[in-house]
């Protein structure tokens, strides 16, 4: 036997939980002890790729059908081990690159949902395909979508729960067990491609997680069946609401119009701007409440250009804020930053901009990624500053001394 064998239990999991999650199922050859600790280890992350690869199948592919019933013997077992012994699960993570028959699969993941929430589940994710062929995000149909159970929703030892992919959550959730729903311990809610039977859904799904830290919502849709054009059409979620949520510390937006926060602790903000079909919607980001913001980042916004007034206001708005990141957005021609607190600012590939004058006293670090040749000047600077310039450069038409000169009042 070797010596990690005779280990206590508890501390062969933690070592476990510092590997990979390929190399901890590989101990599982190395004694009995190992077997039986791989066993027992209560973080479970599935992958359909562990079993096949999706380049070699095909939606009727003999291989798949018969794969898909190993696939979910595996599972099964693993799970009844912990069923029958009255372990807990800590952490449930399945990830399918491939489901072919959904309704098959379906059947099965409503028994597995049932077991670990049985178990004491406290993280769950649940990433499924949500593009090609397979599952077009932009059509209703029943059978391309899973069902989120009751029994998640129901699961009050759930800190953690993180969807991605053609999952559905319905409004007769909420309408017919409200009673039952205990969301009441989930501090993360991350949400990806989900679809919402109504816009009420989301602030009903919201109202019972009042100690939610962490909030994420990329690409979702919503139900559109008055769409006159096509009766399965699902359009996006156009606006977002957070009210009430007075742990919330981060959020993470994409794809979604008009985002209002109302959140005195909110430190982090990261939204990316999508292009949608009705151009001519204006966004709206309505942060004036989270006066205590430290982290801001803004991407792709193309569209609308960030204007010289918005920099102004935006230091009154978040007097804390210490980091500042533009993304791949259109700028007015001349910007100017002045704050106290800002310590990292952040333009990555923005166009338009021509002028950037920067007061900010205790900033440590100023990162300039792009194709533009702004003239850049520091009213105020630290003797900690770090300038770091990445650009594509034409030098058959680049003067590299030209831009460095354009750099004013600071120490390299």
């Amino acid at each position: 036997m070797d010596r990690f064998s005779g280990l206590p239990k508890t501390i062969l999991h933690d070592i476990l939980a510092k590997l990979p999650n390929e190399d901890a199922a590989k101990t599982s050859v190395l004694s009995k002890a190992w077997r039986e600790t791989w066993s027992t280890f209560p973080r479970l992350c599935i992958c359909s790729s562990y079993f096949i690869n999706v380049h070699d199948l095909s939606t009727a592919n003999s291989v798949w059908h018969s794969t898909k019933d190993i696939l979910a013997d595996y599972v099964m077992k693993r799970l009844l081990r912990f069923h029958e012994q009255g372990l807990i699960i800590k952490e449930f993570r399945l990830c399918m690159d491939y489901i072919g028959d959904f309704n098959y699969m379906s059947r099965h993941l409503d028994i597995w949902m049932k077991m670990i929430c049985e178990c004491g589940i406290k993280r769950l994710e649940l990433h499924f395909p949500a593009d090609g062929d397979f599952f077009p995000t932009s059509e209703y149909c029943p059978d391309k979508w899973y069902n989120l159970p009751l029994c998640v929703t129901e699961a009050k030892s759930l800190t953690e729960l993180n969807l991605k992919g053609p999952i559905r959550i319905c409004r007769a959730l909420f309408l017919n067990h409200s009673s039952t729903i205990k969301l009441h311990s989930l501090r993360m809610l991350c949400l990806c491609s989900v679809l919402f039977e109504d816009k009420g859904v989301i602030k009903h799904l919201l109202s019972y997680c009042p100690l939610i830290e962490h909030f994420a919502m990329e690409d979702c849709c919503v139900y559109n069946p008055l769409s006159r054009e096509n009766p399965l059409l699902s359009s996006p979620v156009k606006s977002l609401s957070l009210r009430g949520l007075q742990k919330l510390k981060r959020v993470l937006v994409s794809g979604i119009q008009e985002v209002y926060i109302d959140a005195p602790n909110l430190k982090s903000f990261y939204y990316v701007h999508c292009d949608f079909d009705d151009m001519d919607v204006s966004l709206k980001l309505n942060l004036d409440s989270c006066i205590n913001l430290r982290w801001l980042r803004l991407c792709s916004m193309k569209n609308t250009a960030i204007a010289h007034k918005w920099f102004l206001e935006l230091f009154d708005k978040f007097p804390y804020l210490e980091t500042l990141q533009i993304h791949r957005c259109s700028m007015s021609e001349r910007i100017n930053i002045s704050s106290s607190q800002l310590k990292f600012l952040d333009f990555l590939r923005c166009s338009n901009l021509k002028e950037l004058n920067i007061d900010a006293p205790n900033l440590l670090s100023c990162d300039f990624r792009g194709n533009d040749k702004p003239v850049i000047t520091f009213l105020s600077s630290s003797n900690k500053l770090k300038v770091n310039v990445f650009t594509d450069m034409d030098f058959q038409h680049y003067s590299l001394r030209e831009f460095i000169q354009n750099i004013n009042h600071t120490r390299f």
